[in-house]
This record gives C-alpha cells, structure tokens and sequence, in this order.
C-alpha cells in the first residue's frame, strides 16, 4: 500500500503525521523535508537558539528515534522534485514514491531584496539560516535589519541583547502598520528606541554593498551583518501555485486526495503564518484522511516576544476600521472594530491573562 505522502518536513507536516498515527492510521506514513535536519521548533529561531540559550537538538519536536518508533519514514535532505498528479507519485532524485493520499505542507521561503547577495547578508526561516546568523552577532557588531515585522523585531531585541548595535530599517511610516495599524507600531518603535535601538522609518534602500546599506538620498548605514526580514512568500509551486494553495477548511485542495496545510495553504481567501494555525490545519487534514473530517475554523492566533513584551494576537486585523488602545508601551490593549462595531482582533502586550476574554470575545462575535 502506498498510504501517506507529507512532502514538508515543518510543524505542519510533522503534526499531520503525528495525528494520523495517533488516530489509529495503519497504511504507511511518510514524511519528506528538504532540510537535513528533523522537524524542529521554528519561532525559537529568532529567540532562545540565536540567543545561545537552546542549542540544535533542544528544538527538535520529538526526540531523534519518535519517527521510527511510531513507523514514520522521515526522510530529509530529500527535496521533492515534482508532483505526479494523475499516476500518483511524487520524483525524489530521479526515484518515484507512490502515494493514496498526498499533503502538501511546504511551508514558505524567506524574500529576499532583488540583487542583494552580498556577504554579510541574511535571511532567517531555516535553522541553517539561525546558525549563520548567529554565528554574526557578539558583543559590539553592527547589526541592519530590514523590515520591521516580528521576525526583524524579535531578532532586533536578541541581538540588543547580545550587546548588538542594532538599526532597523522600514519602508512604511509605523512598524507592522499592515498588522496592527500605525499608532500600535509607533508605540513599539518608542519601546525599542528606549532600549537603545535605532529605528529609522519610512526608509527607501538604493543600494546594498559589503558593509553598506546606500539610502535613496544618499544616507549610508553601515553594517557588520544584515538581515533581511521582509516577509516570506509560499513554497507552491509543486501544485502550479505562485501565491499559496487553495483549500477548505478540512485541508482539501480541488485534487481529489491532495491537502495542504501550514503556511502554504490558503483558505477563505487567507493565508495564515502562524504556528497554532499550522498546528490545526494539520490535524484537521489528518482527521479527514481518517474518514472523521473536522473543519479548523479557530479564529487565528500568534504571539511574539521582543524588547520584554509578550504581544499575543485573537483574530485578524483584514477589514478593521477603527483602533480602541488602552495602555502604553510597556503593556497595551488593542481591540480591532468594523463598522458594525463588531470585533475582529484583539493585541495584548504583556496581558496574558486576557487573552481568554478576547477569545471569547470574538466567537460572540463571529
């Protein structure tokens, strides 16, 4: 029997593999990453590994012998070439391997800024990506980041922490004003520029050298190491995708017995970057290829921790027209309305305890 093909080797597609083990699936299950290493815990890559405080094997999702113990083939280093939709087989290095059911949980590379490549310059989405990047910061170096969002955020802060001398770079007038809107991110640059952080906003980048990010305007910037943290784009193109893979709410793609989960999925019109969104779309694909389809409709959740705020997220900020903001930098609550007054999202800084109330609050408004 053919059984399971998970061609991604992330959260997504080692919790896929997890459920249907745990559901009582008995027909083969295989897992397919292009990394070389087992499944591992991706938002500690900006946090506890680039801080020294977690090393490779301290991220893994299970320890190093759970896969052949539960009877999952984990096979990494092993990219998939191509998909075979009508004989159902997906080409590994010139060899086929069959599947009965096939999930697509790829995931998302980081973009990058056209023609920069230059040493010195990084990207973050891989553990290979943290161990370089690491290997750039101590005590003094100067450290660019591009993009404002809580990846170049959440590095800003360990780098800082590192003894770092940090600048960041944005394109828009706030940070993250896409996310949470600009009186939300002005409010974090003045927490990071009070820890000694240099932001610098509404920034356009003309050029970038060894050592040397040339501004429109002719401002130079130096740096030691840069990362470009400018979003990420999905890793589609197996099922002729440039934008994410469409599905419904239980995984399934138009392909009879094709899903897709994770960050490459695309559902209401939504692709969410989240690891509890990961997380639950994969059990939800594992659940219907167990015959017990179980729709994920969790409103979206994520958290970040930077500069010493826990910022938690309920729900999605697409849609919202006005911004109620309670609180200051050190500790904040941002509720996202619609004309209807109804909520769409709630922002805590350092409110953990009401992240249930704004849950709640959303499914009453649902």
């Amino acid at each position: 029997m053919s059984g399971v093909v998970i061609v991604g080797a992330g959260l997504a597609g080692a919790r896929c593999a997890e459920t249907l083990r745990a559901g009582g699936y008995d027909d083969p299950v295989t897992v397919v990453g292009g990394e070389r290493v087992a499944p591992y815990e991706r938002p500690a890559l900006s946090k506890q590994f680039l801080a020294g405080e977690k090393a490779g094997h301290e991220i893994l999702l299970r320890p190093s012998g759970w896969w052949a113990e539960h009877d999952i083939d984990l096979r990494l280093g092993e990219p998939v070439e191509r998909v075979d939709l009508d004989r159902k087989v997906v080409e590994i290095h010139g060899q086929e391997l069959p599947w009965s059911n096939l999930v697509i949980a790829t995931g998302a590379r980081a973009r990058r800024l056209p023609g920069v490549g230059c040493e010195g310059v990084h990207v973050l989405r891989t553990l290979g990506d943290a161990v370089a990047l690491r290997s750039s910061i101590r005590p003094g170096t100067k450290l660019v980041v591009v993009g404002a969002g809580f990846v170049g955020a959440e590095v800003a802060s360990t780098a800082a922490g590192l003894g770092a001398h940090v600048t960041i770079l944005e394109a828009e007038t706030a940070p993250l004003a896409r996310v949470a809107g600009a009186e939300v991110g002005l409010t974090l640059a003045e927490r990071w520029r009070k820890q000694e952080v240099v932001v610098r906003l509404g920034i356009r980048i003309q050029s970038v050298a060894p050592g040397r990010v040339e501004l429109e305007g002719g401002d130079v910037v130096p740096f030691d190491a840069l990362l470009v943290a400018v979003g990420a784009e999905p890793a589609s193109e197996l099922l002729g995708h440039s934008g994410g893979i469409p599905t419904d709410a239980c995984g399934r793609t138009e392909h009879p017995g094709v899903f897709a989960c994770g960050d490459v999925a695309v559902f209401g019109g939504r692709r969410v970057e989240h690891w509890t969104s990961a997380s639950g779309q994969a059990a939800a694909v594992a659940a219907t290829i167990l015959g017990r389809p179980t729709p994920y409709l969790d409103a979206p959740y994520f958290w970040s921790d930077q500069f010493g705020l826990r910022l938690q997220m309920v729900g999605t900020t697409a849609g919202w027209r006005h911004l109620e903001l309670d609180g200051g930098s050190d500790s904040f609550r941002a509720r996202y309305v619609d004309d209807d007054g109804r909520t769409l999202a709630v922002l805590l800084a350092n409110r953990p305890r009401e992240v249930g109330a704004a849950r709640r609050e959303l499914a009453s408004a649902a």
